[in-house]
């Protein structure tokens, strides 16, 4: 099965991007669902730009949530050349194309996918996570309500 594709709509940046399937996407998963959606903020977006703009090869970034962690689940996030796996939902914004299984939209839908900066240090967050009830300080780990 081809991977399904979405496209953002750039009248509702600031919001959350809704998935859109192609008719070639929703033809090829006729049947198949997807349920909820992430924002990816202006600065994960331009930050995820900059780094492909320093690799050979267009690489997307991929969030998902494991079990594990201080609080019994934590996201996982980095940067792959590889396609899309076919439970994959792709966001894309400005470019900046995002990976995420349905399982863990689930887990993360309503949140924002954002790049912090602070003095610690810089990192990939999900921000808003209105399905966590609370989470580590690290920001990387979140317990379910």
């Amino acid at each position: 099965m081809a991977p399904v594709r979405f496209a953002s709509n750039p009248a509702a940046a600031a919001a959350a991007l809704k998935p859109a399937a192609t008719d070639a996407a929703a033809a090829a998963t006729a049947g198949a669902v997807s349920r909820g959606s992430i924002t990816i903020g202006d600065s994960a977006a331009k930050r995820i730009r900059e780094l492909n703009s320093k690799c050979n090869v267009a690489q997307a970034f991929r969030v998902s949530v494991e079990a594990g962690g201080c609080h019994g689940y934590q996201y996982v996030m980095g940067l792959t050349s590889e396609p899309p796996a076919d439970e994959d939902i792709v966001f894309e914004k400005d470019g900046a194309r995002v990976y995420i299984d349905q399982v863990s939209l689930d887990l993360v839908s309503g949140s924002s996918l954002e790049f912090v900066e602070e003095l610690i240090g810089s990192s990939f967050q999900i921000v808003g996570n209105p399905n966590a009830e609370s989470s580590c300080g690290c920001k990387t780990s979140f317990n379910i309500s």
